[in-house]
């Protein structure tokens, strides 16, 4: 650690020969994001920064030095870097756990000259130590850029996390609208109390959290089944995949998680919409080209959806084909939480009514039979069938029988 005045001396040769190496459509793709994303993403941009990352990785307890240091729960950019031909400064912030669930957020400078390899080569100042408990969040989503936005305005800190969001609805569930299966919410909020902090059932959520949304619309409160949970497939994916919850990496769920759990807010606010003004990014890649969308079964003027063997709406991978993000437009009129229905009973059972008048009516016009056998026929034409297949499937993977949003 070095004292304040070789700060200043080190702060001055910055402001005089400073130049920003920062290519420039990674510019907003820097402060909040871990350091180890940025190394893993572009190496070369910033002067150095491998070597630093694999430091504080390697000797937490020189940079860290309150307690005993449980876990670092990374570490972020809290600035842009300043670089000069000699030097380079990193403006960083850290969460820390130390034993007995104390957490930290630490902000603190880091500047090293260039081929700087060990410890001795660095230059380590505090900037501010803030215990969680002291912390106050804000959390807001941008779905159409797939992005988790963690910030506390009044203590300058910003998280970023790259997100999977919810599968296309062209027309077929919700007709005539494009949407996300993932809802927009203008009022929704993470109620600590109502964080599922190891959800084993079904198997997929791996023991793991499942942070619940709230939705505090119109003066009433109601928990939805939507949430942030783990990536269920092989990898990570920032596409449009889910049935309308939002994907995590294990690092960046566990994060969150411990913010929201062991802080001392009991909600934290959340807005979701297809886009944020905030345009601070993430450095991993977006799948723009191929998607899921809900599979339709009937004709587009007269959309007919199934249920998988998971008791959720099925989709179908659309690959190389370009998603249609220009359809999806945030509307300030737009009640979104009103025009979103959490749950697929309600379509299911304004589908199978209007299926059933369909029937009648080729029974009054003499297309079919009128016997109960033949009129259930019609009703269930184009239906998934239930095999025992997907009955051990559910019962191995711990799926209730329930048509839920829930993944």
């Amino acid at each position: 650690m070095f004292k304040t005045s070789v700060l200043l001396v080190i702060t001055a040769l910055i402001s005089a020969n400073s130049m920003a190496t920062v290519p420039a459509d990674l510019q907003n793709k820097v402060v909040g994001v871990r350091l180890d994303d940025m190394v893993n993403s572009y190496p070369q941009a910033i002067l150095g920064l491998p070597n630093i990352a694999v430091l504080i990785k390697k000797n937490p307890s020189y940079f860290f030095q309150q307690s005993e240091i449980e876990d670092v729960r990374d570490v972020f950019f809290n600035q842009m870097p300043s670089e000069s031909s000699t030097l380079t400064t990193l403006e960083v912030v850290a969460f820390v756990k130390y034993k007995k669930n104390v957490y930290t957020f630490e902000k603190m400078l880091i500047s090293y000259s260039p081929g700087a390899k060990t410890l001795a080569d660095l230059f380590v100042q505090s900037e501010a130590v803030y215990p969680l408990s002291e912390m106050n969040f804000r959390a807001s989503v941008g779905l159409v850029d797939r992005k988790l936005i963690i910030e506390d305005e009044m203590k300058d800190i910003k998280l970023v996390f790259p997100i999977g969001v919810g599968s296309f609805d062209e027309g077929t569930m919700n007709e005539g609208r494009y949407s996300l299966l993932t809802p927009r919410f203008k009022n929704g909020y993470i109620d600590q109390r109502e964080v599922i902090s190891k959800r084993s059932k079904p198997r997929y959520f791996q023991g793991l959290p499942f942070i619940r949304i709230s939705n505090g619309n119109e003066g009433h409160s109601e928990v939805t089944p939507i949430g942030f949970h783990i990536e269920i497939n092989d990898s990570f994916v920032r596409g449009f995949d889910s049935h309308g919850c939002m994907r995590l990496r294990e690092m960046d769920l566990m994060a969150f998680h411990d913010l929201i759990v062991f802080g001392s807010q009991q909600k934290i606010p959340l807005v979701i919409q297809y886009k944020l003004s905030d345009l601070a990014d993430h450095p991993i890649g977006k799948r723009n080209k191929s998607y899921k969308a809900i599979l339709n079964r009937g004709a587009p003027g007269n959309p007919f959806f199934i249920l998988d063997r998971g008791n959720l709406v099925q989709l179908v991978y659309k690959e190389n084909s370009p998603a249609p993000i220009e359809k999806l437009v945030d509307n300030a009129q737009d009640n979104y939480e009103d025009i979103f229905s959490y749950e697929t009973n309600m379509q299911l059972k304004e589908q199978e009514a209007r299926r059933t008048n369909e029937c009648q009516a080729k029974v009054m016009s003499g297309q079919i039979a009128s016997d109960p056998k033949t009129f259930q026929s019609c009703v269930d034409e184009g239906k998934r069938k239930d095999s025992w297949k997907d009955k051990l499937y559910r019962k191995y993977m711990g799926i209730d029988n329930v048509t839920s949003n829930l993944i």
